[in-house]
């Protein structure tokens, strides 16, 4: 019998290691996570172990599909039991479960990077700094990275606020796990005693404190398997260190690793080229990796003069090579360092007419400002179009109200439903105001088709208003600020206001400083018309109204009126759905796309309270999974006399009858799973679905879990995961979120009178200084400030008639709103340039190649641009160039790849008087090194002599690999 390839021994030798720690090095291509995945197949076929009993991990999403995935193909219904994901997802349950013994609340939620840089502005960071800050304190949690003071001061009050809003980051997730297993060796032990084998994925990629968290879980019984890659290294940024491998070697006794060393993926060229590279870098482990495979296409390095070059020639040698060897769209990928370059390839794909794929979330549709303007333009395309006005009212209504109109459209018009919620909702309603808004943004935008002939000038007027989604700054700090239902002088005064209005009396405003003058702007505001200031021998009737300084209760006069007004402006506000039916299902296992109903159950309810319910077990086409079981209960045995989904369907159709049906999390479950398996029964049509998870996470980060939200309002939540009991506790927790939406509404009306708030508190010194009175300061200065307001002309007039020096001069007040200064830059006219610098610069680019005979070709031909960037979904695009970040590249691969900016500048951001640490060239020789073994069978370098105007740097990578770039002038092709 012939010997086996060394490359297929050592592979071998990795999956039916002894039990133990075990460490395989594996280089890229060497089929790192199919060896993972076989060791599982291995541990659960042929050494006995249960698959709940084993966990493994990874460390983004997209690898952890692929695990899942993989895992389904090896093991069937099996797959369900492995514990897998990412880390940060074990942690997750983790603190869900032990998280009170290092002081998280039950329930708590996990701020996104959107919500931490939010926290970072109201700490006062500047702007282009917060996501550098924010790696920075990852860095600090994770790799014990010591911060500046002044960034440490910064850490601890950013740790505070989160921590009083009852949230953690993805940062804390592990550190916060690290410090529970530090604290609580029992609840350590409890949770590592869960699995009797740890496997960890891409192992290079651990940082201290995550490699913490896995030796805990494996230390006991010591089987731990992990497969890295030292020279795959690439995000120290962020705290990794492949070092890890090392210490995890020494830590766990394990005498050699195993190394994969074939490289499968790439042809001899290409790999040789790269590992010469990366060969510069010092070695922590011996490994002698070989590629066999040849390629017609010898590796090869061009450099132009420019950027601009350089982008036109990719196109051009791409579509040269797409012609000479007939690869799709997808086989192709053009890496480099920075966003901004793919921006700019981007430009010259989209000019040519060929489809890309850009890293997540950096598509043109993606960019906030060209998504908008395209979700604008669709609709001055064909105001008509609902699919066009539902497209911009998710680019700038909530998504919880988006879900309320959609539910309450059906299959009907969209702008039919925004028209009659806009009439029967109260004026003050914040949603209300957002929903007349939309109504005159749809018909505003018609009536662009008519006045304009040039798209540029459509797009210039679009620009000149507010981009993106309708701002409330009082939903925006709602959690910092009163609900007036519980501010007792504004409610006394509220009170006094009603019986006045009444009785028809006038309301008087005792002389106070000037003060007098902001409150009475504030009344008129609020639809009082009947004010006026109390003069000396005035006339004052019995059911007249003097408001004065004993008004203000303990706090301020101004804030005491605005709740009032706010209080009474609430009294029609609505709390949501008040006849509906909440419902809720049970399933075979956790995947939506294959899964069947075990359990449906269904609660009616009637003004707000539930008045019937319905409850079926259900025969399902399919076992159920010991995974499901252990959540549900539920057996084969338990539903084996139950009726079918099509036979339960009749009923409980009749049971919903024209109510909206209600789920929680609903949209990404149990709807898909009912529109898989019932989507062809008669009248699934006709159903129209609601979910409430958009509505819990719109009101606060907390966890948006039904259990969460059941603790965290103190709903007995029956047997969980149950449906009936699910249904039942749906109906309360949505009665919560409804009654804490209308406080969020209550406490966010009347934001139109914020300029006259602000005027009054700059006239209130004390009451700015500390509360809510410095929270309603802060937002309001710049409506006082801005150019919508009149308050500061009106201040000066009536001071002037009312002969009042004892209120402050207009400049000594503008200088207490912020200064004269800030006034004009509130006050100019805004230029797209300056607020959207990098949206423009790609904008300017479509706008040109857009150009057509008549503005509505105009329009067609910038979407259909927009429609050639695409950024969705994680996996590669068949049809699409992707151009994608080096970074983002981990675990694709390609036939033909382009890495564009190979020089200095690029990949070490080197510039003048920044020093290159040697840390910083061997990360970036490891970047570049998982770059060019994405390629399969062609690899192209590019550099340019000059990069925005600017020198690019050396070529020390290009000569470190023994490549002398062509010199390419304009024109010229490979």
């Amino acid at each position: 019998m012939a010997a086996s390839p060394p490359a297929l021994d050592a592979e071998r030798r990795a999956i039916e290691a002894p039990l133990g720690p075990v460490l395989v090095v594996a280089g890229p291509g060497a089929g790192k996570t199919r060896c993972l995945i076989e060791r599982i197949r291995y541990l659960v076929r042929c050494q006995g172990f249960a698959p709940r009993h084993l966990c493994a991990v990874t460390f983004t999403n997209r690898a952890a599909e692929e695990l899942a995935e993989r895992l389904r193909d090896a093991l069937g219904a099996e797959a369900e039991e492995v514990t897998r994901g990412t880390l940060h997802g074990l942690c997750v349950e983790v603190l869900r479960a032990h998280g009170t013994a290092v002081g998280l609340a039950s329930g708590f939620g996990i701020a996104d990077e959107a919500y931490q840089e939010a926290v970072l502005r109201r700490l006062g960071v500047w702007r282009k700094r917060r996501k550098a800050v924010l790696t920075l304190f990852g860095r600090r949690r994770l790799a014990g990275y010591g911060l500046t003071s002044s960034d440490e001061q910064i850490f601890q009050r950013y740790v505070a606020w989160l921590r009083q809003h009852h949230l953690v980051d993805f940062d804390d997730l592990v550190a916060l796990t690290v410090q529970v297993f530090e604290r609580r060796p029992d609840l350590a032990d409890q949770t590592a005693r869960r699995w009797r084998y740890v496997l960890v994925d891409e192992g290079q990629d651990l940082d201290p404190a995550q490699y913490a968290v896995v030796r805990r879980l494996a230390w006991e019984h010591r089987n731990l398997f992990v497969v890295g890659d030292d020279e795959q290294s690439i995000f120290s940024w962020r705290g990794a260190d492949p070092s890890v491998l090392r210490r995890f070697q020494e830590e766990f006794g394990v005498a050699e690793p195993i190394v994969l060393e074939r490289n499968r993926r790439c042809s001899r060229q290409i790999f040789e080229t790269a590992h010469r590279l990366v060969s510069a870098n010092p070695r922590l482990f011996d490994k002698q990796l070989v590629a066999e495979r040849a390629s017609a296409h010898p590796v090869r390095a061009y450099d132009f003069p420019d950027e601009d070059a350089e982008a036109r020639w990719v196109v051009a040698d791409l579509l040269a090579d797409r012609e000479r060897h007939g690869r799709a769209l997808g086989d192709y990928a053009v890496l480099y360092r920075t966003h901004a370059l793919g921006n700019r390839l981007e430009q010259e794909f989209v000019a040519a007419g060929i489809p890309c794929r850009m890293a997540q979330g950096r598509s043109l549709a993606d960019d906030e400002v060209i998504g908008y303007l395209a979700a604008c333009l669709r609709v001055i395309l064909d105001p008509a179009d609902t699919a066009a006005q539902l497209a911009l009212a998710r680019r700038v209504l909530e998504e919880p109200l988006v879900e309320r109109l959609s539910a309450e459209a059906g299959g009907g018009e969209f702008l039919e439903a925004v028209r009659a919620f806009a009439r029967r909702s109260a004026r003050a309603d914040p949603d209300a105001r957002r929903a007349r808004r939309f109504l005159y943004h749809v018909a505003n935008l018609a009536a662009l088709a008519r006045t304009h002939t040039a798209l540029k000038s459509v797009v210039a007027e679009l620009l000149a208003q507010r981009v993106g989604p309708y701002r409330n700054v009082l939903e925006e700090r709602w959690d910092q600020l009163s609900d007036p239902a519980h501010h007792p002088a504004g409610r006394r005064l509220a009170a006094k206001l009603a019986q006045a209005s009444a009785q028809d009396g006038r309301i008087w405003l005792a002389r106070s400083g000037g003060l007098e003058i902001a409150l009475r702007g504030l009344l008129f505001g609020a639809g009082f018309s009947d004010v006026a200031y109390l003069e000396p021998g005035a006339r004052v009737h019995p059911a007249d109204l003097v408001i004065g300084p004993e008004d203000r209760g303990e706090g301020s006069l101004t804030l005491a009126l605005f709740k009032a007004l706010q209080w009474l402006h609430a009294q029609d506000l609505e709390a949501g759905f008040s006849d509906y039916v909440a419902f809720d299902l049970e399933t075979t296992d956790l995947d939506p796309e294959v899964c069947e109903v075990v359990e449906l159950a269904a609660v009616r309810v009637r003004h707000g309270s539930p008045a019937a319910e319905f409850h079926s077990l259900v025969r399902p086409g399919r076992p159920i999974a010991p995974r499901a079981t252990a959540v549900h209960g539920y057996t084969d045995v338990d539903v084996a006399g139950s009726p079918t989904l099509g036979e339960v369907w009749p009923r409980f159709l009749e049971f919903v009858g024209s109510d909206v049906l209600v789920a929680h999390n609903g949209q990404r479950f149990d709807v898909p799973v009912l529109r898989r398996l019932a989507g062809t029964l008669p009248g699934f049509e006709r159903l129209t679905f609601y979910d409430t998870v958009p509505l819990a996470r719109s009101l606060d980060r907390h966890a948006a879990g039904l259990g969460d939200l059941a603790v965290r309002f103190g709903v007995d939540p029956g047997r969980a995961h149950h449906a009936l009991d699910d249904a039942r506790t749906l109906v309360r927790v949505f009665s919560a979120l409804s009654a804490q939406k209308l406080a969020r509404a209550r406490t966010a009306s009347l934001v139109h009178l914020l300029d006259w708030v602000g005027l009054g508190l700059a006239l209130e010194p004390k009451a700015r200084e500390t509360g809510e009175g410095q929270v309603l300061f802060e937002v309001a200065t710049a409506f006082a400030l801005g150019r919508y307001s009149d308050c500061l002309d009106q201040y000066a007039r009536d001071r002037e008639r009312l002969d009042c020096p004892e209120a402050p001069p207009l400049d000594q007040v503008i200088e207490r709103l912020g200064g004269r200064e800030r006034m004009q830059r509130l006050r100019e006219a805004p230029d797209p340039a300056r607020r959207y610098p990098e949206a423009m610069a790609r904008l300017d680019a479509l706008l040109e190649a857009s150009v057509a005979p008549s503005l509505r070709e105009s329009i067609q031909g910038l979407l259909e641009r927009v429609a050639l960037s695409s950024s969705e979904g994680p996996e590669v695009a068949p049809d699409r160039v992707n151009l994608l970040t080096l970074h983002a590249t981990k675990g694709l691969e390609f036939d033909c790849v382009y890495i564009v900016g190979v020089e200095d500048g690029e990949l070490l951001g080197a510039g003048p008087g920044r020093e290159v640490l040697r840390k910083d060239v061997e990360e970036a020789r490891r970047l570049l090194y998982v770059g060019m073994t994405r390629a399969r069978d062609r690899l192209v370098l590019t550099c340019a002599a000059r990069r925005r105007d600017l020198p690019s740097g050396g070529r020390r990578f290009l000569d470190e690999m023994g490549l002398v770039p062509e010199r390419m002038e304009p024109g010229m092709a490979s």
